[in-house]
């Protein structure tokens, strides 16, 4: 019956329980004696621990009264109320804790006057807080008001005198010092601030009454005075009100309140100390009944122990060792308790268990052990793949490379023709197309580069430039690119630079050109109609660092958010049926978001489908120590400007005007006509127009001015372009077009009063050409593309210098070696039979050192560079080759021909 363990312990338990029942009904009386004196001793705790957070919750009433007094906040109140609720429950649980005790009167005695003083002071918080609440709505809605209200008042002054302005700048310096004392009241009322503050009021008044101007205005400006003089007086009254009351009435409450806490407190220790003596009384007599079971438990717990060890601890701990010397793979040789039918027994069967399961996985450790073997065969095959992958890697770098050379070959010849035609005679036109083109070249050769630029921002190579450059120009150049696509949809393209900005920066203007451009171009591609407007502002950081936010808004076809989380992703565009309708790889936004990240600037975006999409770039330049604005104020002129406008959104910005420091009117077209008698000679008059037909009514105003040789100027959209053909139908007159950056606003203007025959804009911007310097020389050309050579022949012939042709290396060591005299010799580095590099070496060896040799080629990395100076070259030129280049190499090796 008791053969497991299991049995024989719950014998024990009975027993054990069996004790503890007796010592349970004898120690009964004991017990309950003893549990009602802790009983006594709890609640006595409880009401000396609740006069304790009495006296506390007042300290907390009183220290929220002063924050509500000086901050008004509704978190104050709420504590307020949550404290005082508190305290009344608090004052009710004593009371209740009292109901059997001897001294039950006095108790609720305190209570009563207790709560007496928190009822008084919540009447008086809530008194407090009505004051402050008028005074906050008195200062708000009407010493506020009427000061904001007065300081508007100002602005009747129409009569711009000189005594008039100092009067004007008197009473608002004034009326700023009152709001200023206004405001130190409120946040420390002191009553010393009251007449401080009236009398700037009186001489704000003073001020007023001085002022020569319309005297219904003057009276309403001094009585709003008034109304602040008199709501400041009840402002104070009211301050001064709920101040006495938090200040002095409702600490004297709260004082009284500790007060009858504290008498409270000593109350309960008294009672406490007499109940913590009986409790000691019946602790004593339990104590002596507890010791007579404990010896009967120690006696059963020592039989229990020894039970224990011999039944279950010794066996366990046999078992143990087993199983550690299984752990370790030792042999065993016996398991004591395999006979046993208990619980022991049963670990021994698992120990048993365990031993046959160490002999299996020994022979999984060999296993295990060629497996590894296998996977570290797998690992090297591993460093073989990401070998390969990395010298895939290194090929597609390679085929970009090569893929860029092939590209930049045929546009050399394109750019070097057009810098030749360049230099012909050309009308004024064909030159101002053909720098178009020639732009449009440079831009195509920046877009090649980009996939240059990509694989280097992937690979992490790419540098970013600090130099200076001319902002002016860069964004002249940026809006003679995206002009014409943006005529051709009729967008309105505008530009708006703020003509404090340094004109020379310091970064790279060649990934600047590029993310504006490409901003820019989308803006234009993504708009259907409407209009395209760029921002260009700035913020300096220091003397020497600025901060340049560039703003390119469309009314285009917008995205969804979905798609603005993406717009900056690789390869991606608003959703596919975007791309085949505008077409577009979705690599440029990343590739500006990348360059813009390099510069250590930022870019986001936000857009609305339907509305439109606003870019916003924040990029981080320097400026130099000459600050030379974008739009420099011009020499004083004492000539009028009259400036008619057919819409509010005038052509010409204010502040343009404004920083070129002309005194300008800007008034509605419709007071040509009444305005013309009024043009004195000298002036000039600028109207803003889109279309001839708003002109008709004004047409014998403009020939008025016409006749009388008053220069006229006209601002107009660019797509608006045959209105001057029009126009100039009748009167020989000048036009500026939209977009147009400060310097050419400021030619266009300073040209009409100068009283100079304007040309049209390209014009004005049209470099002139000079004469090309003559060297005397003997070069040797080396190059096996026919249009390149075809272009630099044509460029060396135009500096005077004679020349001989080879189409490969292998010529060129040929010429060379006929014993002819070479200057110079230009290499180009890609070509068949044998490379520039092999050609230059074989020269070298045959004892040609000082011979000047200058490589050629499309490609444009550092790599280039020292491996052309490794091989024996003594400079090096990247294609395209222009005029200027060329010139500037050739002027330093070999001399001018006089």
């Amino acid at each position: 019956m008791f053969r497991t363990i299991k049995s024989q312990m719950l014998l024990v338990l009975t027993i054990l329980v069996t004790l503890m029942l007796s010592q349970v009904f004898l120690s009964r009386n004991i017990q309950s004696t003893f549990i009602k004196g802790l009983d006594v001793t709890q609640k006595m705790a409880v009401k000396a621990s609740l006069v304790r957070e009495l006296e506390r919750d007042v300290i907390d009433l009183q220290r929220n009264v002063l924050i509500y007094k000086n901050l008004a906040n509704d978190t104050s109140i709420k504590h307020f109320n949550i404290l005082m609720t508190k305290s009344l429950a608090n004052l009710n649980s004593i009371a209740d804790l009292t109901a059997k005790e001897e001294n039950r009167k006095t108790y609720l005695d305190y209570i009563k006057r207790m709560r007496a003083h928190l009822n008084n002071y919540q009447e008086n918080f809530n008194s407090v807080i009505v004051g402050r609440t008028k005074r906050n709505q008195l200062y708000e809605e009407g010493v506020l008001n009427n000061l904001e209200s007065a300081f508007e008042g100002f602005n009747f002054i129409t009569q711009s005198t000189q005594m008039n302005e100092r009067n004007y700048q008197s009473a608002k310096f004034h009326l700023a010092q009152a709001e200023t004392l206004l405001l130190q009241y409120l946040l420390a009322p002191d009553q010393s601030i009251v007449e401080p503050f009236n009398q700037l009021i009186s001489a704000v008044k003073n001020d007023i009454k001085l002022i020569n101007t319309d005297v219904n205005q003057i009276q309403s400006a001094l009585q709003t005075l008034s109304n602040v003089e008199t709501e400041f007086s009840r402002l104070t009254q009211i301050t001064r009100g709920y101040l006495f009351i938090a200040n002095v009435v409702m600490t004297g409450s709260a004082n009284e309140f500790l007060m009858l806490a504290r008498d409270l407190n000593n109350l309960v220790t008294e009672s406490l100390k007499a109940t913590n003596r009986s409790v000691k009384k019946s602790i004593d007599t339990s104590r002596l009944s507890s010791i007579v079971f404990s010896l009967l438990g120690s006696i059963l717990a020592i039989v229990t122990t020894l039970f224990l060890i011999y039944k279950i601890m010794l066996p366990v701990n046999t078992i143990t060792k087993i199983f550690r010397m299984l752990a370790k793979d030792k042999s065993i040789e016996s398991i004591p308790g395999l006979k046993r039918t208990d619980e022991i027994g049963e670990l021994a069967q698992a120990a048993n268990v365990f031993h046959k399961k160490n002999k299996q996985t020994t022979a999984l450790l060999e296993q295990s052990q060629r497996l590894n073997e296998q996977q570290e065969l797998l690992n090297q095959e591993l460093i073989e793949i990401n070998r390969k992958a990395e010298h895939a890697t290194a090929s597609k770098s390679m085929f970009l490379a090569n893929m860029s050379h092939e590209i930049r070959t045929p546009i050399n010849g394109i750019i070097g023709l057009i810098e030749v035609l360049k230099r012909s005679s050309l009308s004024a036109e064909q030159m101002d197309k053909l720098t178009k083109v020639s732009y449009s070249g440079q831009i195509l050769l920046h877009l090649i580069d980009s996939i240059l630029d990509f694989s280097k921002i992937e690979a992490g190579r790419l540098d970013i430039e600090n130099i200076e450059f001319n902002a002016n120009t860069m964004f002249s150049n940026i809006l003679a690119n995206i002009e014409s696509s943006a005529q051709h949809k009729k967008l309105n393209i505008r530009i708006y630079i703020n003509p404090d900005l340094p004109n020379i920066l310091i970064g790279d203007p060649l990934r600047i050109a590029q993310i504006l451009l490409n901003l820019c171009s989308n803006a234009v591609k993504f708009t259907r109609h409407g209009s395209v407007l760029i921002n260009i502002d700035f913020s300096y950081k220091n003397d020497s660092d600025i901060k340049v936010i560039i703003d390119v808004k469309d009314t285009g076809i917008g995205m969804l958010q979905k798609q603005v989380d993406r717009v900056f992703d690789k390869f991606s565009q608003a959703d596919g049926s975007t791309s085949r309708e505008f077409g577009g790889t979705g690599l440029g936004l990343s590739i500006v978001k990348q360059l813009v990240e390099l510069m250590s600037g930022h870019i986001n975006v936000r857009s609305e489908k339907g509305v439109g999409s606003t870019f916003t770039v924040a990029l981080p330049l320097k400026t130099t120590a000459h600050r030379e604005q974008v739009l420099s104020k011009a020499p004083n002129k004492k000539a009028k400007l009259y400036y008619f406008s057919i819409s509010r959104q005038s052509f010409l910005h204010h502040s343009y005007l404004d920083k070129l420091g002309i005194d300008y009117h800007h008034l509605p077209i419709t007071q040509l006509t009444s305005m013309v008698d009024e043009i004195k000679k000298g002036d000039i008059v600028v109207l803003d127009v889109d279309e001839k037909s708003a002109l008709k009514s004004f047409f014998e105003a403009i020939d008025y001015l016409h006749n009388r040789y008053i220069n006229v100027g006209f601002v107009s959209h660019s797509h608006s372009k045959n209105l001057s053909d029009q126009i100039k139908q009748f009167w020989d007159v000048e036009f500026l077009y939209h977009p147009f950056v400060p310097e050419q606003c400021s030619q266009f203007l300073m040209t009409l009063f100068c009283h100079r025959k304007v040309v049209s804009f390209p014009k004005m911007l049209e470099r002139q050409r000079e004469a090309t310097t003559q060297y005397s020389g003997h070069v040797l050309i080396v190059e096996d593309n026919e249009i390149n050579l075809a272009v630099t022949c044509e460029m060396l012939t135009s500096m005077g210098i004679h020349y001989d042709i080879a189409h490969d290396g292998n010529q060129a060591v040929s010429e060379v070696l006929k014993s002819r005299h070479y200057d110079m010799i230009f290499m180009d580095i890609q070509m068949p039979l044998m490379d520039g590099y092999e050609a230059t070496r074989k020269i070298r060896e045959l004892g040609y050192k000082d011979l000047i040799i200058c490589g050629l080629s499309a490609n444009a990395m550092q790599q280039d560079y020292d491996k052309a100076n490794s091989a024996g070259m003594n400079d090096y030129l990247t294609k395209p080759i222009n005029h200027v280049t060329l010139e500037n190499m050739i002027a330093k090796y070999l001399s001018v021909n006089t």
